[in-house]
């Protein structure tokens, strides 16, 4: 089980990006929306209010009628994997994090939070996979591709044999990208 400060530091890194994230969705324009995407985005913006407010349950209930309208939607399943990581559900937070990167492969942000949860579940062998993809996903000005990058160099002094099963490879064929 994880401990508090752990959750807690998360959990606070996790709402400073979505924060950043649904400033970005409020204000840019919808036009080239269709009529389901811009109602999931406003389950969203509710869910997200909500769970500002601490009221995860309601924001658990707008996000899953956010991915029900556009079942597309990465962002809405990466906030449901962070209410379920914080509830103790780690199962089903790896699963909607897998979900959100099979719905956008280019959404950075479930890569963070699922590479984190692997790191807290000992399984560096998945955490160096997701860590290369989020590092690849971004740019020179991405603090969360830095943060990636430091993992991976921590990983692969600590956990030699987890960073030798996946990383050389993926960062020898995105070497520009690192």
């Amino acid at each position: 089980m994880r401990g508090y400060s752990s959750t807690s530091k998360y959990l606070s890194l996790f709402l400073i990006i979505s924060a950043a994230l649904f400033l970005k969705t409020a204000f840019c324009a919808q036009s080239g929306l269709t009529e389901f995407q811009k109602q999931a985005r406003a389950y969203r913006d509710q869910g997200w209010r909500a769970q500002k407010q601490g009221d995860l349950d309601s924001a658990l209930a707008y996000y899953q009628k956010a991915v029900a309208v556009d079942p597309k939607y990465a962002v809405v399943y990466n906030d449901i994997g962070v209410i379920l990581e914080a509830g103790g559900d780690l199962d089903g937070a790896i699963e909607v994090y897998l979900k959100a990167i099979d719905a956008d492969p280019e959404y950075p942000g479930s890569y963070s939070n699922l590479a984190l949860l692997y790191e807290e579940l000992g399984d560096y062998a998945h955490a160096v996979s997701c860590w290369v993809n989020r590092a690849i996903l971004g740019g020179p000005q991405d603090p969360w591709a830095e943060v990636a990058r430091r993992r991976l160099e921590e990983i692969a002094r600590i956990y030699p044999e987890a960073y030798k099963s996946v990383g050389p490879q993926a960062i020898k064929n995105n070497s520009k990208q690192f």
